[in-house]
């Protein structure tokens, strides 16, 4: 007596499947996308001043105490004779340029270009990926940084590591003025 093995016989197909469908189909793409892309907030909230050469110097006025003005009456009193004094040797700020290659092969471009132009992408996710090196600069660049910059009266740590919501009610109280404190000093009764 042999023991016959019975080997289960698969349905006879009687429509298309799924998988042999899809081989026909276009499938709809998305445009290419980066995670590390954020929004632009802070170039918006900042003001700007163009610089030349990527060199911005900043002058100031020395000794403004010792500039005399004043507030004569109304005759022929004698004014006070003054001038307002400059640094002599400002500090000068060199900026940093951001910059990269994009090497698109043109068989690249010619071959997988649909839906979306391979070289328009390649340019779109470079120039974002730039733009959040140049934010980046902004805010961490040793010389000229936002952080870096900040007056060390305006600086807080972390109580424990990362940032908390403790840390975070810190911050504001060093940007928070009370109600009350506006009140007096506009004149309204409170």
């Amino acid at each position: 007596m042999t023991n016959a093995v019975k080997v289960p016989v698969a349905p006879a197909r009687r429509a298309l499947t799924d998988a042999a469908a899809r081989q026909l189909a276009n499938a709809t793409k998305t445009r290419a996308q980066l995670d590390t892309i954020t929004p632009r907030w802070l170039i918006r909230m900042l003001s700007w001043t163009p610089v030349e050469a990527g060199i911005y110097r900043l002058n100031r006025v020395i000794n403004p105490e010792s500039v005399l003005v004043a507030c004569p009456p109304r005759d022929e009193s004698e004014l006070p004779t003054t001038y307002v004094g400059y640094g002599e040797s400002a500090r000068e700020i060199f900026l940093n340029s951001v910059a990269t290659i994009v090497d698109v092969h043109t068989r690249v471009s010619d071959l997988y270009n649909s839906p979306h132009d391979q070289i328009a992408e390649q340019l779109r996710l470079t120039i974002e990926t730039v733009k959040e090196r140049q934010e980046s600069e902004l805010i961490t660049n040793a010389h000229y940084g936002l952080i870096p910059s900040a007056a060390p009266g305006q600086r807080i740590s972390t109580l424990t590591g990362p940032p908390t919501p403790d840390d975070l009610d810190q911050l504001i109280t060093k940007v928070w003025i009370p109600v009350h404190h506006l009140a007096r000093h506009s004149g309204d009764p409170l």
